[in-house]
């Protein structure tokens, strides 16, 4: 399988280094959608209170979660984010950076009011394809 971002002249530049608009993904064999993943850890108890920890959390997650399906972060092909409050943002685009580098993924990136827990302040869906 390969990857081909695109970027045409055509369509925004969001000056975000690792943000790509699409993405093509030729000779995929098999397919891995999660459900969101939130800052709960293994054992249901949430990681932390604050966002960022609750960012690796989720992070580690989708990874376990690859893994266990015999994939890497290396394979995810788009990530959907849900943040309950703009100021983590920041925080959101540095954590992604250290768990992806500089890899281009497709993502959407949305600031709602709530997520199901109060508690909960981010939610992280990831698709992946097997290379």
């Amino acid at each position: 399988m390969t990857f081909a971002t695109h970027d045409p002249d055509t369509v925004p530049d969001l000056g975000i280094p690792t943000f790509t608009q699409g993405l093509m993904l030729e000779g995929v064999r098999d397919w891995f959608i999660m459900s969101g993943q939130i800052g709960l850890k293994p054992d249901g108890t949430l990681a932390g209170r604050d966002t960022e920890t609750q960012i690796r959390q989720a992070f580690a997650n989708i990874a376990n979660l690859l893994a266990d399906a015999g994939l890497s972060l290396d394979d995810l092909v788009f990530l959907r984010f849900y943040l309950t409050k703009a100021a983590d943002i920041p925080a959101m685009r540095t954590l992604r950076n250290e768990f992806l580098g500089t890899r281009k993924v497709p993502s959407t990136l949305l600031v709602i009011s709530a997520l199901a827990n109060p508690d909960w302040t981010v939610e992280i869906e990831a698709v992946a394809a097997r290379r």
